[in-house]
């Protein structure tokens, strides 16, 4: 198995603990994007979004649709030296300036990132409508029955309490 077959196969290995995850705590169902028009208690699979060059063929790993919720996930995992993590600040352009959801999540797992890539990533998002964690993070964050309020609306909320 080649260098891009093992990232691709880490890829889908972490999607399905996201995945899995999510069914066990959550009652939802779950589907891929372009088979149902449901958009209520589910995880949906493959949900596609445009990117900040207008293209609207992109794709994320999931949209969980959940108590009046969108939460727009991603998955990346980097186990060895490659380019996954040169690619983040694409990623944080379009979660951060393209997506239409007002809460997204960013899974970033694995020690195959260039050094600082993960933590520019984090600090960059802070503040945003963006929330990165790693997969033992995210599990924490189900755990709590994925908290109602994102960084971005404390944020929002902090400020209009301030007039």
């Amino acid at each position: 198995m080649n260098q891009g077959q093992k990232a691709v196969k880490s890829g889908l290995k972490l999607e399905e603990r996201v995945e899995e995850l999510l069914l066990s705590k959550l009652t939802i169902e779950v589907s891929k994007y372009s088979q149902t028009k449901q958009r209520a208690d589910i995880l949906l699979k493959s949900a596609p979004y445009t990117n900040i060059y207008g293209n609207t063929r992109c794709r994320s790993e999931f949209l969980l649709c959940h108590q009046g919720r969108s939460i727009r996930i991603e998955c990346k995992t980097q186990h060895s030296a490659g380019s996954v993590d040169e690619k983040l600040p694409y990623l944080f352009l379009n979660f951060t300036k393209a997506i239409p959801e007002k809460e997204a999540i960013i899974i970033i797992e694995g020690n195959g990132f260039k050094t600082g890539a993960k933590e520019w990533l984090k600090r960059k998002c802070k503040g945003t409508k963006v929330q990165v964690f790693s997969y033992s993070e995210f599990v924490s964050y189900v755990n709590s029955g994925c908290p109602t309020k994102s960084p971005f609306e404390k944020v929002l909320e902090s400020i209009s309490n301030l007039f």
